[in-house]
């Protein structure tokens, strides 16, 4: 190669083509899966809405605002709630605002259901089913 000369890329135009062909597949949620019970992994690949679900488990366990690597619209807030004397009433009503609130981020998060909430002495304890557009998936964590 001489001064001023470029080598031109061979297969330029192929490159644009699967760019293309890329742009046209569907994304499929894929993580590596979770044992709920002992936050553990279990060495397997979920998918579909068990993919989202181990999404929705991590995304409960983050707080929001407090590590500098994650957005400021992952996590939750729900830590704002232990320790304080509140109602049990606004304590499930606020849950399920500040849960909603961490999953809507999510585009594949269609809502959640059957909303079950135990306080135990510094921890609150939920399950719900998350709602997705590849089906339902039972989610149950400690926060």
């Amino acid at each position: 190669m001489q001064g001023g000369e470029y080598i031109r890329f061979p297969f330029e135009e192929e490159t644009e083509e699967l760019i293309d062909k890329e742009e046209e597949e569907e994304y499929y949620p894929r993580e590596f899966d979770i044992d709920f019970t002992t936050g553990k992994l279990t060495g397997r690949i979920a998918e579909g809405a068990r993919a989202v679900a181990v999404w929705a488990y991590l995304a409960i366990k983050i707080v929001r605002y407090k590590y500098i690597q994650y957005s400021w619209e992952y996590g939750n807030e729900m830590v704002n709630l232990i320790g304080g004397t509140y109602s049990d009433e606004y304590v499930k009503s606020e849950v399920n605002r500040m849960l909603t609130e961490c999953l809507e981020v999510n585009p594949y998060v269609n809502g959640i259901e059957n909303l079950e909430i135990e306080k135990v002495n510094e921890t609150l304890h939920i399950k719900f089913t998350l709602l997705t557009d590849y089906g339902s998936e039972e989610v149950e964590s400690d926060v």
